[in-house]
């Protein structure tokens, strides 16, 4: 089970937010892969994150941290994502386990369009 994107995730379940899906699952988009950045973020400052599978509470670290968002690289070109937004998304990792944020304005903008509340 995915811990951040679709209604059905470990995410939606326990916190009550998810990342939308643009398209299909997978890294379709540069605002898939910024929400799903933004919630690894959020998970570090926390401490604690999902298990994949078991949607099991552990501690987040910054080797997880730098785990999943490598991930989302290997999500996109997995997925089948154009070219452009591959490189994109490689791009937004780099900035994010170099500066530990998201770049501001229209990434972050795009990132909060792609939360959704869960529905109970």
């Amino acid at each position: 089970m995915p811990v951040y994107q679709g209604p059905r995730n470990c995410y939606a379940r326990r916190e009550g937010i998810y990342v939308k899906k643009a398209r299909r699952p997978g890294i379709d988009t540069l605002a898939e892969a910024a929400a799903i950045a933004k919630l690894i973020l959020r998970d570090l400052r926390r401490g604690h994150t999902y298990e994949n599978g078991t949607c099991r509470k552990i501690r987040m670290t910054r080797w997880l941290t730098v785990r999943r968002l490598n991930f989302l690289k290997l999500l996109a070109r997995r997925h089948g994502a154009p070219r452009r937004v591959v490189e994109t998304v490689d791009s937004l990792v780099e900035y994010v386990l170099r500066e530990w944020r998201l770049p501001g304005g229209e990434v972050r903008e795009l990132a909060r369009r792609m939360l959704a509340r869960a529905k109970a």
